[in-house]
């Protein structure tokens, strides 16, 4: 008896011990990312520099590639000795080795965005000179130190909503003239955004075993790709989906209508937001028991979210402005989506894509979005979870995209993340779930394809990137997802040959 409770003893030292071991592993990874990508002596170059920039070849590619590759592994093993081998750690180890990785973070260049300084732009030019970021565009003030920095934007108006634009304008007011601080403010107010979603998930998970809490915990905090999004490359995403969890929470502890107004203002915050809120507001309702009480919902949501609007573009006058640059926006000329490879294709047949041709194609994107939209709404009102009607709205969203962005993987990730939480099993991974942890790696490792395979084997040849680029991105998580029933399927053959 007591040589068995010695020997357990020495395996949950040795479980605790590995674990250790990778945290630190993965604290290496991300410092040897802020000594290779260093902000400070990077922030003020002009043009803006980018992955390809700091790793201009295809050897010195591949091996951002594989370190991103090895830090993803060693999270993945991390969540597996949680969940499985039984290491418990507490939250306050959780988020506090979110904020060790972090840390050097901060002080990375943002290698695969930069709009992180467009934000500080468009904060300075309200906060300092009080124009109107929906009116008026970075390249208006040319004489400004910083216009340049704008890059292919510099003509365009903000895409974001005005609480963002309130807290960009905030922010830079305290140091307007100093582009290293005010970088620096930014990744912070992304991590602390970052920290409260893992706050807000943890809680949220109260009443599922240890091991789930934890291991469900640091599959959001831990996730290498998370940290680049929301910290490395400090995009507001990080802001938007915190507002959201946060309702999700409210909503949870029964306070329905302040949990929508609290997702009315992550969508002030960034505008695809709202394509959640038909799907919550429909849970809201099923969950009423009377329909006077769904007539009193619907009308303080109706009369809140009217009021918060109004306030937040008080300082900016009519929200049409950002409705019109977001409608050009999605028929600009594509990009990296899973839309450009059919549009590519015909470009290379000799059909020209003029930009009537583009709102046409625009236009079928838009008529699936509002069917799908349709489909999960009736689903979601007789009975199906809304958690995952928002994933599968994303999800729709990203594929009839005509422009793709890394970023957007992060939107369906909680959602899945708390769905897969909500039910009972026997702790392997949901195939949407896995889906959506390979798709936030194929994203972020799809910038070693779309710059360096680019640049140095396509020889800059649109078409032939977005062949390998489009099927690595968004046909491969499918593929990898199905890997364990593929195996169970294997095995199943082996075993039916065998007794034959």
């Amino acid at each position: 008896m007591q040589m068995t409770l010695t020997v357990v003893k020495h395996s949950r030292w040795m479980r605790q011990t590995i674990f250790i071991t990778i945290l630190c592993l993965n604290l290496a990874g991300y410092m040897a990312m802020r000594f290779w990508f260093p902000l400070a002596p990077q922030h003020r170059q002009v043009p803006l520099s980018d992955i390809r920039s700091f790793t201009p070849s295809l050897a010195k590619g591949v091996s951002y590639g594989f370190l991103f590759l090895a830090m993803y592994a060693l999270y993945l093993l991390a969540y597996f000795l949680v969940r499985r081998l039984r290491v418990r750690p507490q939250l306050w180890l959780i988020l506090g080795a979110t904020i060790l990785f972090s840390l050097p973070l901060l002080q990375t260049y943002p290698i695969n965005s930069t709009d992180l300084f467009r934000y500080f732009i468009r904060g300075r030019m309200t906060s300092l000179y009080g124009e109107n970021v929906y009116t008026t565009t970075p390249a208006t003030i040319s004489d400004d130190p910083f216009t340049a920095m704008a890059g292919e934007w510099a003509n365009d108006t903000s895409p974001y909503g005005p609480v963002w634009e309130m807290v960009a304008a905030g922010i830079t007011a305290v140091s307007p003239y100093n582009l290293y601080l005010g970088t620096m403010a930014l990744k912070s107010l992304g991590l602390l955004a970052f920290l409260g979603s893992g706050l807000l998930i943890w809680q949220m998970l109260a009443n599922t075993n240890p091991g789930k809490r934890s291991s469900f915990t640091l599959l959001w905090a831990w996730n290498p790709a998370l940290l680049a999004i929301f910290v490395l490359n400090a995009h507001n995403d990080a802001l938007m989906i915190f507002w959201l969890i946060l309702g999700f929470w409210f909503m949870r502890r029964g306070k329905l209508t302040i949990g929508f107004l609290v997702m009315i203002i992550a969508t002030l915050t960034k505008p695809v937001a709202l394509l959640a809120l038909p799907i919550f507001f429909l849970a809201c309702l099923c969950d009423l028991g009377s329909w006077w009480a769904r007539v009193r919902f619907g009308m303080m949501t109706a009369v809140g979210s009217a009021i918060l609007i109004m306030l937040a573009f008080l300082p900016f006058g009519s929200p049409l402005n950002l409705t019109m640059r977001l409608l050009k926006e999605s028929t600009e000329f594509p990009g990296f989506s899973f839309m450009t490879l059919p549009l590519l294709r015909l470009n290379e047949q000799g059909i020209v894509l003029t930009y009537e041709n583009l709102e046409n194609f625009a236009a079928f994107g838009h008529i699936f979005l509002v069917g799908l939209m349709a489909w999960l709404a009736w689903k979601t009102w007789h009975g199906r979870a809304a958690l995952r009607g928002v994933a599968d709205i994303f999800w729709g969203y990203l594929f009839q995209a005509l422009s793709f962005r890394i970023w957007y993987a992060a939107w369906p990730f909680p959602w899945l993340l708390l769905d897969e939480a909500d039910k009972k099993g026997d702790g392997r991974l949901s195939y949407r779930l896995r889906f959506g942890l390979c798709f936030l790696l194929t994203s972020q490792l799809s910038v070693f394809i779309y710059g360096h395979l680019h640049e140095y084997y396509f020889d800059s040849e649109n078409y032939a990137t977005h062949l390998v680029g489009v099927p690595f991105t968004f046909v491969l998580p499918f593929l990898l997802a199905a890997l364990p029933e593929i195996q169970q399927l294997i095995q199943a053959g082996k075993r039916h040959i065998a007794r034959a």
